[in-house]
């Protein structure tokens, strides 16, 4: 692979990385740490399990997850016990029926012997429940070499996050299906650029989408149409300013 490719190979992590970022923090209310050190914030599982909590409070009710504040965590480090948390997590995920080709062994986590793997499944879950948090990021070119680093340790290949969708809908119910066609008609509704087009798909039932205000479709519309270009932007090498 030349160096050019791996370059880019690791801008597109980061940018996964700090999507999955937005993503945890919009559903848990709580600060997480930049997309550089995300990865061994995650190790301990407590995020993981709070993230299980969100979805799953009967399955990881809050008094099950070890070490809650990280406190044990910030004194003596990492401790086998933490890995009570992220199989908390994974039956958390079971629960909710995201399929299981998605998950990551625990050590691939408490081991950091597959972190893109876990960060894959974050961004699974996350389209499973129809909250996307996509960004347009700027990384500086010393956060790309380090990453660059960091994954030539892995010496795995990254995981397709573009396919995603396409798993889920291969994977999941009809009704989840349904959900993820919905997805796909936003998308293409905002191509089109029709404000009322949008509308009437973000309002669509199997859209899953709550308390839109009516006064606001113009900015629902522009905000995507922006996303959807920085996107499109990112996945062929070029950078959003």
């Amino acid at each position: 692979m030349d160096e050019q490719r791996i370059q880019n190979v690791a801008y597109q992590y980061l940018c996964r990385l700090e999507e999955a970022k937005r993503w945890v923090e919009a559903c848990l209310g709580e600060e997480l740490p930049a997309p550089t050190e995300l990865e061994e914030g995650l190790r301990n599982g407590v995020v993981l399990a709070k993230l299980g909590h969100r979805f799953a409070p009967d399955v990881v009710p809050l008094k099950k997850i070890y070490d809650p504040e990280q406190r044990r965590y910030q004194a003596v480090g990492l401790q086998f016990r933490h890995t009570d948390n992220i199989n908390h997590w994974r039956n958390a995920m079971t629960t909710l029926g995201l399929p299981a080709i998605f998950y990551p062994e625990t050590t691939d986590v408490y081991d950091k012997k597959n972190m893109p793997r876990a960060v894959y499944c974050i961004h699974a879950l996350s389209s499973a429940n129809h909250r996307r948090m996509l960004c347009v990021m700027l990384c500086p070119e010393e956060e790309i070499d380090n990453m660059k680093l960091a994954l030539d340790q892995y010496g795995i290949q990254m995981p397709a996050f573009n396919k995603i969708g396409g798993i889920l809908t291969n994977e999941l119910s009809v009704d989840e299906a349904a959900v993820h066609a919905a997805v796909i008609a936003i998308n293409e509704a905002v191509e089109r650029g029709d404000v009322g087009v949008t509308a009437a798909a973000l309002r669509n039932p199997d859209a899953l989408l709550r308390d839109l205000q009516e006064v606001l479709t113009s900015v629902y519309q522009e905000m995507l149409r922006q996303a959807k270009r920085g996107k499109t932007e990112r996945a062929a090498g070029g950078v959003s300013l």
